[in-house]
């Protein structure tokens, strides 16, 4: 296994990449302004310092060798332009104050923070990074970047020696910066005793939503919000968000009857074409918007609708298609070749390195083991049985050799990498093949040991053709959109929306967006930060309008509906007050309750009352602040500032309902404490105490920050 593919396995690995401190920080969207960039090899700028787009790139296919399936191209540059941001930020940040970084501390952080540093096969016995290795690794990769495996972990390692200075600076200035911020000794105590204090309690639950349905608290009607709002006098201590109200008239780009036509004659076209062909694999890579794939595939990993072609047994040269799917794609294919495998294979293998193979310490130069590789070969060949015994002697895999007799364990069809020259899936090769090959490893002496479930696997020549609107089209349907915006040029929103309908565009209502975020439900396109940025400026009105395109070609007609300002809408603020007036109504209500009880108030009674079970021996503590599956912080609290012990307290108001309490013992841990387990206690508050300070320095850098954004104005 190389590195590369155990790289990919640990995904969290990531992290370790992008760096210690950079990933605390969250970027607001807000300051990327959409200014246009007229050099094509700059993407951004931070405080004047240019982000360009070769970083740019790399950052981004750095990512998405370790995120490959896990996320969508969109949100991957997404992730590399905030990480940019960030690391810029930090090193000017660094740079003012003077902060360097040494080649002592390179060698260092790459021994100690670098993703190499994870690789068990670069540790030492003791588990420490062995530098000799990796930097024989090193030396490896860079000797043999013809081979496009090591090409690539070549790429990580030449992206990882450019960033990791810039990360050894941005850590260096978070470390000054968070020097003397430390917790203390009081509250690591009152810590420790939030965790070890507790409560035994009986208590009886009463949820509000039964309270509602039983006692019909809602609705809560217009004048009692009035009247609360009126008597708590809460009109200037509440403040309203910043917002923008847009609603959205959507003119997709579809193709036109006429270009359908025209893709299927052009279709039809290249299915005689390929038909008739010997030079299948030419035309594929002219006409195809996909390469051409000469593997072999089993019937259940092909597509479903090749899945039904194979079932009649079609022979080579048979063509499929053409087909449409519901993405206007079109699919032709041909049955370019059959062949008989095995889904698993067992085998094992004798491996003879050399000192540019890869994970080698081998001194032998490549033509040595090449030459006693195919010496070793050529007497298995005529002795099998000696497999074993030269195996034993001379494998440089001599762990595995020794441990299971240098086999490669089962290996099923569809996790296999092709090797040319030996292909020991082949049905051709039977039980006891030995072969030979050569692999970045070194050279290989194969030997098949057993075969399951023989299987045909086919190869395809498919053409995948888009059917996209013509020029024609687009010109028609861009004057249909300059028609439909002069005729509404000065309907109002219901109107505009209503006769975009007639017309069977798409129309979205009344989408809420604050300042700083970064999509808007129902649109979800590259323009939204754009939208938004066009909303919020100072010389936007309300019924304003704009048309926008994507990269589909849509038209994204965008209505300014509103536009609330900080300050107080009663309308928006009445949902809520509501929780609040609810609460009052509640009281009152359980304080008929109470009165009625008089001094027959026990659980047993509230538990019959309201036909509850009382829950007994309850523990509860300050750390987690659950009452069996509730957290519910504020009653916890009541319930340790209330000195009645076996005795049922007043109500408390919680988060799901109301809680009924008998406190029946209290426990107050006042040994001395170990001044060792408070080192810990501290350390664990000081590490959410760095990372609030992490978080609030982001938020200060990014704000008084001049940041620019010129990636969509490059194609």
């Amino acid at each position: 296994m190389s590195f590369l593919e155990e790289l990919r396995k640990k995904t969290w690995l990531i992290l370790l990449f992008i760096g210690i401190c950079l990933m605390s920080f969250m970027l607001d969207p807000n300051v990327l302004l959409n200014i246009f960039s007229t050099n094509p090899n700059i993407v951004g700028k931070v405080n004047g310092n240019n982000i360009y787009l070769k970083e740019y790139v790399d950052c981004f296919h750095f990512l998405k060798r370790f995120r490959e399936g896990d996320t969508t191209d969109s949100n991957l540059q997404d992730e590399a332009w905030k990480l940019l941001i960030h690391e810029k930020l930090l090193n000017q940040q660094a740079v003012k104050l003077g902060i360097e970084s040494t080649e002592k501390e390179f060698w260092k952080a790459v021994e100690k923070q670098s993703i190499y540093s994870k690789l068990v096969d670069l540790h030492d016995d003791k588990g420490n990074m062995d530098m000799k290795k990796f930097q024989s690794y090193v030396k490896n990769i860079e000797k043999n970047s013809n081979d496009p495996q090591l090409k690539e972990e070549k790429n990580i390692w030449l992206y990882e020696k450019k960033s990791l200075p810039k990360r050894i600076i941005a850590k260096k200035y978070i470390d000054m910066l968070m020097y003397g911020l430390n917790s203390t000794t009081i509250e690591a105590k009152l810590n420790h005793s939030n965790k070890n204090n507790f409560s035994i309690i009986d208590y009886v639950f009463l949820p509000y939503s039964e309270i509602d349905k039983k006692y019909n608290v809602y609705p809560i009607k217009k004048s009692e919000i009035h009247n609360f709002l009126t008597r708590n006098k809460l009109y200037k201590k509440c403040k309203r968000e910043d917002l923008r109200y847009l609603s959205f008239v959507i003119c997709r780009s579809y193709p036109s009857l006429n270009d359908k036509k025209n893709m299927e004659k052009k279709v039809q076209k290249l299915f005689d074409k390929l038909k008739f062909s010997n030079q299948e694999k030419n035309i594929i890579s002219i006409e195809s918007e996909k390469p051409f794939d000469s593997n072999f595939y089993m019937k259940r990993h092909l597509p479903i609708f090749l899945q039904y072609f194979v079932k009649k047994d079609p022979k080579i040269g048979t063509m499929f298609g053409p087909i449409k799917n519901e993405d206007n794609i079109y699919i032709i294919a041909k049955l370019m070749g059959k062949k008989m495998v095995y889904d698993y294979i067992l085998s094992s293998h004798i491996l003879i390195s050399h000192k540019d193979a890869m994970r080698s310490s081998n001194e032998r130069t490549k033509e040595e083991a090449k030459k006693i590789a195919t010496e070793l070969y050529q007497e298995i060949k005529k002795n099998p049985y000696k497999f074993n015994t030269i195996g034993l002697k001379r494998s440089d895999d001599f762990i595995n050799m020794k441990k299971n007799k240098g086999s490669l364990g089962w290996i099923r069809y569809e996790d296999h990498i092709p090797i040319q020259g030996f292909d020991i899936f082949y049905h051709k090769n039977k039980k006891g093949t030995i072969g030979f090959i050569e692999t970045k490893f070194g050279y290989h002496i194969v030997r098949i040991d057993d075969q399951k479930n023989p299987e045909l696997a086919y190869q395809f020549g498919m053409i995948v053709k888009k059917l996209i609107p013509s020029k024609k089209t687009e010109n028609l349907i861009y004057k249909n959109v300059m028609h439909f915006m002069k005729e509404n040029k000065y309907s109002n929103l219901n109107l505009f929306l209503n006769n975009a309908r007639k017309r069977k565009y798409d129309t979205i209502f009344l989408e809420e967006v604050k300042k700083n975020q970064w999509n808007i439900n129902g649109i979800n396109s590259e323009l939204d930060r754009k939208i938004i940025d066009w909303s919020f400026e100072k010389k936007r009105n309300k019924g304003d309008k704009i048309i926008f395109t994507n990269s589909n070609k849509d038209y994204i007609i965008v209505y300014l509906s509103d536009i609330q300002k900080n300050g107080i809408s009663i309308k928006k603020i009445n949902s809520y007050f509501i929780p609040f007036i609810f609460d009052e109504k509640i009281k009152k209500f359980l304080f008929k309750i109470v009165n009625s009880m008089n001094k027959k108030m026990n659980l047993e009674n509230v538990s019959s009352f309201f036909s509850k079970k009382i829950r007994k021996s309850c523990k509860i503590n300050f750390d987690d602040c659950m009452i069996d599956d509730y957290k519910e912080p504020k009653v916890v609290g009541n319930i340790f500032s209330s000195s009645l012990k076996n005795k049922i307290s007043k109500p408390f108001f919680g988060e799901k309902g109301i809680f009924f309490v008998k406190k029946l013992k209290q426990f107050d841990y006042t040994d001395k404490y170990d001044r060792y387990y408070f080192s810990y206690e501290i350390e664990l508050l000081n590490n959410q105490l760095r990372n609030n300070f992490i978080e609030k320095l982001s938020n200060v850098l990014v704000e008084k920050s001049k940041i620019k954004d010129f990636r969509r104005n490059i194609q």
